[in-house]
């Protein structure tokens, strides 16, 4: 997990550079077409770091509100122009201050990995979500490289490599006495080399479509009040 300002501000870099800018594009590209959300929902985003996310989905008119236990990326995310202090909650994945079925969404993007009780999270924010829960994650499995470009970044260090099976397994131990009250879908991402990304999009199209589970980002979506079985 993230101590360090300079972590901090190599974090923010690091998203800055082309590569960083072209990861950050396809995950927010997974985001929107995993979740759909609607104008002026509530989302409640567990783990915000920066708040880059926090601020992405207010200026696309969501009701946003992020939570982070770092106070040194807490604080990052309060000095974006588009952000206001009370859209940020420093606190604990496990124990957030908001009431039942208070927000539509609530989304990790990347945090689940860093979370030590993932079972206690999960029930968490399904406490938290009326809609949906959608977990964003490196995959373990991906057919690319860059996951391990990012795992060398310290910010990523604590992180641990998921998979659909894994995170699946989890919700099952968390809700499975809830399992009626819901269906589970994931998506995927493939990040390709950059200089060769707009040659070989159809690659990245076709794994979206076909849900292989090989895609180097992931995003798994708890549909709540729809019938279905893990």
């Amino acid at each position: 997990m993230v101590t360090n300002t300079e972590v901090v501000k190599d974090y923010e870099r690091w998203f800055l550079s082309p590569v960083g800018m072209y990861v950050d594009e396809k995950e927010k590209d997974l985001l929107i077409n995993s979740m759909r959300f609607k104008r002026g929902e509530r989302v409640l985003e567990i783990g915000c770091g920066t708040g880059r996310y926090v601020e992405y989905l207010t200026e696309l008119e969501l009701d946003v509100v992020g939570v982070e236990p770092v106070q040194e990326m807490a604080r990052k995310a309060i000095q974006k122009s588009v952000i206001k202090k009370e859209q940020i909650i420093i606190g604990p994945y496990e124990k957030i201050p908001v009431g039942d079925n208070s927000f539509e969404n609530v989304i990790f993007m990347h945090s689940f990995a860093f979370s030590l009780d993932k079972v206690k999270v999960i029930k968490e924010a399904y406490r938290i979500a009326s809609k949906k829960i959608g977990i964003g994650f490196l995959n373990k499995h991906s057919l690319t490289s860059i996951f391990k470009v990012k795992e060398r970044k310290e910010v990523y260090k604590d992180a641990m490599p998921l998979c659909d099976k894994e995170i699946r397994n989890i919700i099952e131990i968390a809700l499975g006495d809830k399992k009626e009250e819901f269906v589970i879908d994931i998506n995927y991402t493939l990040y390709l080399p950059i200089n060769i990304a707009h040659f070989f999009s159809f690659v990245d199209d076709f794994l979206e479509k076909t849900k292989l589970p090989f895609g180097d980002f992931g995003m798994i979506v708890i549909k709540k009040n729809e019938k279905g079985v893990l």
